[in-house]
């Protein structure tokens, strides 16, 4: 049952109980009922007539005004108060706008209004439907996730062949750079007939028949690391030298394949107390390189990186 009819219902219940208890009221219902439906007029206008201030709240004056203007006799106060206790269906003592359109309706009057069609209920979703529902999007995000994994498989793959194919390259540019750097580099000078590199008497020969210092440099850098002994003729500090060889000894002597060969020999910083006690015209043997070149003495300068005082 809808609103509308809830109320029409509740109205009649409300007429036939104020007729059961007063049987005036029932007549004077019955009146009101034909001249209303005898009117002509539907019920909004009736309610546009009586209801002047349009306030939504029905005045006993003016419902008396009303009857008056249709039927040309001022009706009594006891019907107008008779009629008003009739359309107060919620008993309250008011009538209200709404109680005249219940009652029109109870009586059969037309409104006049153009009702709007009540909102029918959205059909409730099939329990089964929301579980497809539920089930395909499930599905649904799996599938997504499933090839986001995999892609990001193939995107992890991709990046290690990459990183392979990029360090095989770079080993084979290393190796090329190393095998061109071991063909640049200058070999040792071989002038013995069995092959062997020349000891140092013979490179320092080379190194004294050279007049650019640019060529004798260039030739200090291939000379080998060789034993030899050095014949002592003096000890002195070091005053230019290199990595451990700075703030060491030099020995001053001649080699002792060729006594004619002056030499330095440059002793590292940490054999410093131990050179001291050397004494001249001893001999020391040494595993050393030539390092530089004494313009002034026209002797060479070897570098020493093992040695043994004899």
């Amino acid at each position: 049952m809808s609103v509308k009819e809830a109320l029409k219902a509740k109205m009649e219940q409300h007429i036939q109980e104020m007729v059961a208890t007063n049987p005036m009221i029932g007549q004077l219902n019955t009146q009101f009922t034909s001249w209303l439906l005898g009117s002509g007029l539907t019920g909004a206008e009736i309610i546009k007539m009586i209801d002047t201030n349009m306030d939504a709240t029905i005045q006993p004056v003016e419902l008396s005004t009303a009857l008056q203007e249709t039927t040309g006799t001022q009706p009594p106060g006891w019907v107008i108060n008779g009629l008003m206790s009739v359309l107060d269906m919620d008993k309250d003592g008011t009538v209200t706008v709404a109680d005249l359109h219940t009652y029109f309706e109870a009586i059969g009057l037309p409104s006049g209004i153009e009702e709007m069609p009540e909102p029918q209920p959205e059909p409730e979703q099939d329990e089964f439907e929301e579980l497809n529902q539920e089930i395909e999007e499930e599905a649904r995000r799996q599938a997504e996730e499933l090839i986001r994994q995999q892609e990001a498989e193939q995107q992890r793959l991709l990046e290690e062949q990459q990183a392979r194919e990029a360090a095989e390259r770079e080993a084979e540019e290393q190796a090329k750079r190393e095998e061109e750097a071991a063909k640049a580099k200058p070999q040792p000078i071989i002038l013995e007939e069995d092959g062997t590199t020349v000891g140092h008497a013979r490179f320092i020969e080379i190194l004294e028949g050279m007049k650019l210092s640019s060529e004798r440099r260039q030739l200090i850098t291939q000379s080998p690391t060789q034993s030899c002994q050095i014949h002592i003729s003096s000890i002195e500090k070091t005053l230019v030298g290199q990595g451990p060889l700075k703030n060491g000894m030099t020995i001053i002597g001649t080699l002792s394949e060729n006594r004619d060969i002056e030499v330095e020999l440059q002793l590292p910083a940490e054999a410093n107390e131990q050179a001291v006690m050397f004494q001249s015209n001893h001999t020391i043997e040494v595993d050393a390189q030539i390092c530089d070149w004494n313009v002034g003495r026209r002797r060479a300068i070897f570098a020493a990186s093992d040695f043994q005082y004899l």
